[in-house]
């Protein structure tokens, strides 16, 4: 009887040993694929998170240049254009703005390139018909490099207020001289909004410019330091 068990358990091992091994081996290959799975999902999810931030931060992005083109692009007709044409200018605005421009500008032909422009402008006779705008600037890359300077001078204007929507704005309309390196461009189209009583946005048709100072409005001040401060100017 001893001798029968002997003879059946060494044959019990040889058969259950290579189902206990499967067993083992399965399980960790369950346990590896089970790791191997989670690992895959967490990357999926957090791609899938980082894409879904992509897209919000590109909307957003195409959100704000909309709005600025749409503020920006005033000067082109239209039935509600028309409708604030037949708004006067208010006569308590003051008849001289002076101001600053302070802005930073993308060139369109080089994404990595931003210059600085800085310079001033003068608005007289806010309150007529016919409104004048002048200014000059210098434009500098933001590493030092390539300084030059520019005016915009020779304006015909017409001046309309927005108060609509109750943002207290002022639209200069029409068409103004550019110096260039070339030489002056006459005619270009440009639109100046006074942005209630701080700020000014300058619009200049980018085509007749071949896009030197970007696409986007050129920002400054209504106030300038130099009327203020007249020592640091002199």
């Amino acid at each position: 009887m001893n001798r029968i068990f002997l003879v059946f358990f060494p044959f019990a091992l040889v058969i259950t040993g290579p189902i206990i091994s499967m067993v083992l081996f399965g399980s960790i290959s369950i346990y590896v694929f089970a790791t191997n799975s989670f690992d895959q999902s967490l990357q999926d999810t957090q791609q899938a998170l980082q894409d879904s931030i992509n897209r919000e931060v590109q909307q957003s992005i195409t959100d704000t240049i909309s709005s600025i083109d749409n503020s920006t692009n005033s000067s082109s007709s239209g039935p509600e254009q028309m409708q604030r044409q037949d708004i006067p200018v208010n006569s308590s605005a003051n008849d001289i703005v002076r101001g600053g421009i302070t802005s930073l500008q993308n060139d369109p032909m080089n994404n990595g390139t931003i210059w600085i422009l800085g310079g001033v402008y003068e608005i007289e006779n806010l309150t007529s018909k016919s409104p004048t705008f002048n200014a000059s600037f210098y434009m500098v890359k933001t590493n030092g490099s390539s300084s030059h300077s520019h005016d915009i001078y020779d304006s015909k204007l017409r001046a309309i207020t927005d108060n609509l929507m109750g943002n207290n704005s002022t639209f200069l309309n029409g068409t103004s001289t550019v110096t260039m390196r070339e030489g002056p461009v006459a005619n270009v189209p440009i639109n100046i909004t006074l942005l209630g009583d701080s700020a000014v946005s300058i619009w200049l048709d980018a085509g007749k410019l071949n896009k030197h100072f970007g696409t986007s409005p050129i920002f400054g001040t209504q106030e300038l330091k130099c009327d203020e401060v007249i020592d640091l100017c002199r």
